[in-house]
């Protein structure tokens, strides 16, 4: 396990940390999930540390000399965050005074043993504090809280311990589990922001199903998402949503594999994030699990308990409304009107739209290729430039501002969708035909 704290020791932003503390006469530990992730071998974007003082002149001295970005993230309890570029994005340090009377009791305060670790920045120190045996825990693959008050002290805790069980490929220790489920309920108290983040992030990681198993029997699940009621009755429902998660996740895990040509492509879009910290992958694998019967007033229950945006409801609404009821009209046949009116009529939902149709064969392989290439190739959003202004339009046509523009664009944007126009002149003649065509003038 040196070779971990080696490479840590190494980065020159820990170097500097050690240099600052030395010079405001400060101690200081790296101590949180950037420590736990090193250790484990996986990607550190962040670091956290913890200080005996200077909680303001130390950050902001390593954001001056590293051209990084200062800001309190809560300046009563003296939490700050520096910023700074690095080659893969961006990485952040955050810091925090020491809580309690040292470290180890600090360390005792926080969640889970495999977060309780601390490293010293100066080598001077024993080069690891571990007094819970987290190190054990990280080892052996197993979550386990700090302390029997853990879940008093922060309920949000219940849902996190199915978080890093589910990102870190853990399970959770037996006495942590019987807490769980013993006092489900503290749950029901947290701020419906908070429920968000964690269970989004639990909607991110690999193997929906089990987590959300483990939501059910631990009976979080309906704390989280109100449309389960709690108890035996609605097993038989809850196997079913969580099947129907699970198989949207196998699409959303493999594009390539369902959609060869354009798998690359979908892979980027599937991880583009509709609100704040939710991705489209995420919110596919919840409308999954929403779909069926009733799903309008499931989707207002959950909106309202993890305060979901007017964004992600929309998109929950569209895509559980293709799971539902796929168009009969739009198959494998169908011409590229058909297909433009598809993505026109659902905007600004895209080829997501095709995954859970797919997942629960409401459409055949082949139509859901076609849909998507038609999307990624031809398609143009509603959003996009038409060849025609809407003041070319007026000009060209001699009529004013009014509802008839907009169905006049919307023919244009129509046609050029289907490629029966591609140039400027072709819009031209377009519509000026289609005007002396109609029984009465356009506009």
């Amino acid at each position: 396990m040196g070779t971990p704290f080696e490479s840590i020791r190494g980065d020159g932003r820990f170097r500097l940390i050690a240099k600052l503390a030395d010079l405001f006469g400060v101690q200081a530990f790296l101590v949180g999930g950037g420590l736990r992730d090193a250790v484990m071998g996986r990607a550190v974007r962040d670091y956290d540390f913890a200080l005996s003082g200077a909680e303001e002149e130390l950050p902001k001295e390593l954001a001056r000399r590293i051209e990084g970005h200062f800001f309190w993230l809560d300046r009563e309890r003296r939490q700050s965050r520096v910023v700074t570029s690095a080659e893969d994005g961006r990485f952040t340090l955050d810091f925090a005074p020491i809580r309690g009377r040292d470290l180890l009791e600090d360390l005792t305060l926080r969640d889970f043993t495999v977060n309780s670790l601390a490293l010293p920045v100066t080598k001077d120190i024993s080069p690891l504090v571990d007094p819970l045996d987290g190190m054990k825990d990280i080892v052996e693959g197993r979550i386990r809280v700090c302390s029997e008050r853990s879940f008093d002290d922060d309920p949000l805790r219940l849902l996190r311990a199915v978080r890093f069980a589910a990102t870190l490929g853990f399970g959770i220790d037996g006495g942590t589990w019987t807490e769980m489920v013993r006092r489900p309920h503290l749950l029901a108290g947290v701020a419906g922001e908070r429920v968000r983040e964690e269970f989004f992030l639990i909607l991110d990681a690999p193997g929906i199903a089990p987590s959300l198993e483990m939501l059910r029997k631990s009976g979080l699940m309906h704390l989280v998402l109100p449309v389960v009621a709690h108890g035996e009755e609605v097993s038989d429902d809850c196997d079913g949503r969580i099947a129907r998660a699970a198989e949207a996740e196998r699409v959303l895990e493999n594009p390539a594999f369902h959609f060869p040509d354009d798998g690359k492509e979908l892979a980027v879009y599937f991880q583009r994030r509709i609100e704040g910290g939710v991705a489209l992958s995420s919110l596919i694998k919840l409308a999954a699990f929403l779909a069926g019967e009733d799903a309008e007033r499931s989707i207002v229950l959950c909106c309202d308990r993890l305060r979901l945006g007017t964004k992600a409801g929309s998109e929950l609404q569209s895509l559980c409304r293709c799971s539902s009821f796929f168009p009969p009209a739009v198959t494998e046949r169908s011409g590229n009107r058909v297909l433009f009116r598809f993505f026109r009529d659902r905007e600004p939902a895209g080829p997501e739209l095709l995954v859970l149709p797919l997942a629960n064969n409401a459409v055949s392989p082949e139509l859901a290729v076609r849909l998507v290439s038609y999307y990624f190739h031809s398609y143009r959003p509603g959003e996009g430039d038409l060849l025609l202004t809407g003041n070319q339009v007026m000009d060209l046509l001699g009529i004013g501002q009014g509802p008839s523009l907009g169905g006049i664009l919307d023919a244009l944007r129509e046609a050029e969708a289907c490629g029966h126009v591609t140039t400027e002149a072709e819009a031209r003649d377009f519509l000026l035909k289609k005007q002396l065509t109609k029984e009465e003038p356009m506009g």
